[in-house]
């Protein structure tokens, strides 16, 4: 008799176990989902408010180095820090540096978004004040995304929590947006470019389809705007910059690698440079003087080397 009551508590307390469990969890992605939806919702007025009208004085030459110092370049640093915390993690030899890894990465993206954030892009130039909402939104979602999971698997060690981050919802959420925002710009180097020469288009969206013989058609501006696309598309959130990755495919272009390998579109290019991770900072310094020397630049330090 007394068997039977005590496999009965069993039964009961492992059901019991099991449905707080599932519970715990619905509760969680309830939390991201609604989680991520506010803080997108907190920047749809200051989105509204961005799409202002171009006008002929719209992306000029301090619109763009404005925009690099006060966004771009916080950003990028911000970056640099978030790859770099993923790799720490991995090696990360106790719980107790790993929670030091994850702090050191949400304090410097809340630090990146309070400079960011104290410096409003002007709307003359819509689609870089756009760009500066993106940014602001990736970084808030970075932040408590690393907050959340922080709370929720405390206790893990590094390696575990580089996975969790590598999968997690507001991670992704956050790449998306700072790849977008790189996207538009790059498509604003664009607009400037085509201002300073006629046979620019002032718009672009990258093809997949796109051919190397178009390809050599292209401006570096034109480039480096449909490199920006692929890497908006593949979600490739990474510290080089799409004018390396430019680089590298005409580097293979060139050298005649792209035909021995018999390589007809953009897109294989880029897929077998990924795939190999071929590309590397600074690749654009490397083959400037070499592809780059007729090209009319606007004066941004990452095109100067500086």
């Amino acid at each position: 008799m007394n068997r039977k009551k005590s496999s009965r508590f069993e039964v009961w307390f492992t059901f019991g176990f099991l449905f707080t469990l599932i519970a715990a969890f619905g509760t969680f992605m309830l939390g991201l989902s609604m989680g991520i939806t506010r803080t997108e919702a907190k920047y749809l007025n200051y989105k509204a408010s961005a799409l202002e009208s171009e006008t002929e004085v719209s992306y000029g030459q301090q619109d763009l180095v404005t925009f690099y110092y006060v966004v771009y370049q916080p950003y990028q640093q911000f970056k640099e820090e978030y790859i770099s915390m993923t790799d720490r993690l991995q090696s990360a030899d106790s719980k107790l540096a790993a929670a030091k890894i994850l702090k050191e990465a949400q304090e410097s993206a809340q630090n990146q978004y309070g400079l960011i954030s104290a410096n409003p892009i002007s709307g003359s130039s819509p689609l870089l004040k756009q760009a500066q909402n993106d940014i602001l939104k990736s970084l808030k979602l970075f932040d408590e995304g690393i907050s959340r999971n922080v709370s929720f698997m405390s206790g893990e060690t590094g390696p575990k929590l580089a996975r969790i981050l590598s999968s997690d919802e507001f991670a992704k959420n956050a790449m998306d947006y700072g790849l977008k925002a790189q996207s538009k710009f790059y498509a604003s180097i664009l607009k400037w470019s085509a201002k300073a020469d006629q046979h620019i288009p002032d718009n672009y969206t990258f093809r997949s389809d796109t051919l190397i013989k178009q390809w050599k058609t292209f401006s570096l501006a034109q480039k480096n705007k449909a490199v920006s696309d692929m890497m908006q598309n593949s979600r490739l959130y990474v510290s080089y910059l799409p004018q390396d990755m430019t680089a590298k495919i005409d580097q293979m272009i060139a050298s005649g690698k792209a035909s021995a390998l018999k390589l007809n579109s953009v897109s294989s290019i880029v897929k077998i440079l990924t795939e190999t991770e071929a590309v590397q900072s600074k690749e654009f310094m490397k083959w400037k003087a070499t592809y780059y020397k007729s090209e009319i630049l606007p004066e941004l330090p990452f095109f100067a080397g500086s």
